[in-house]
């Protein structure tokens, strides 16, 4: 279930988008070294979200429409999936498939939104909020956008200044993939002082 996920995204797009018109040139995966030129891609996940059709997600067959849900779900909760093409309605809302996601018999339902997982765990201020999840700015309702709480490995917080002098509270979930628990367990040494895996 190691690519699970990923799979489960691509499949996603196909859906979304359909097939690639043919004079579009086929994408290729840049190839980066020591004397690479500066990369500059603009990301906007509005844009991108307003363009996309929508999917419908069933978890144990309880109904989603929360896309974003599957970043914060471990792969290796998932016992298997299945993608369903064609139209059809849900509360008056048109979608444009079905994801049916069949967890493992231990998996234990905890998704909890951005919004309630702040006012749970921190004591923040009156400022602005920004989350990120591992590195994807979220761009999208707190109230609804929802996340496993078990699969959060951190929660980092800073103040941060924006270019009008204006403070928000940036609020970083680092979840338990593989990598991330690696890095976490991980000693490292800033100038003559010694960080333990815990700060």
């Amino acid at each position: 279930m190691k690519n699970t996920t990923l799979l489960i995204v691509l499949l996603i797009s196909s859906l979304s988008f359909g097939q690639t018109s043919p004079e579009k040139k086929a994408f290729k995966n840049p190839k980066y070294s020591e004397n690479s030129e500066i990369v500059i891609s603009y990301r906007d996940s509005i844009k991108q979200k307003q363009k996309s059709k929508p999917v419908a997600y069933y978890i144990n067959d309880d109904f989603t429409d929360d896309q974003y849900l599957l970043n914060s779900i471990s792969p290796k909760k998932i016992e298997s999936f299945n993608i369903e093409k064609g139209n059809f309605t849900i509360n008056n809302k048109q979608y444009y498939g079905k994801v049916l996601i069949k967890m493992n018999s231990n998996y234990k339902h905890s998704q909890i939104s951005l919004k309630a997982l702040s006012k749970k765990f921190l004591n923040l201020d009156d400022s602005p909020v920004l989350y990120q999840i591992n590195d994807n700015i979220i761009n999208t309702n707190y109230n609804t956008y929802l996340i496993d709480e078990d699969y959060i490995l951190k929660i980092l917080v800073s103040k941060v200044k924006t270019s009008n002098n204006i403070e928000i509270n940036h609020i970083k979930l680092i979840t338990k993939t593989k990598e991330n628990i690696a890095e976490a367990n991980t000693i490292k040494i800033r100038g003559n002082e010694i960080i333990s895996p815990r700060d």
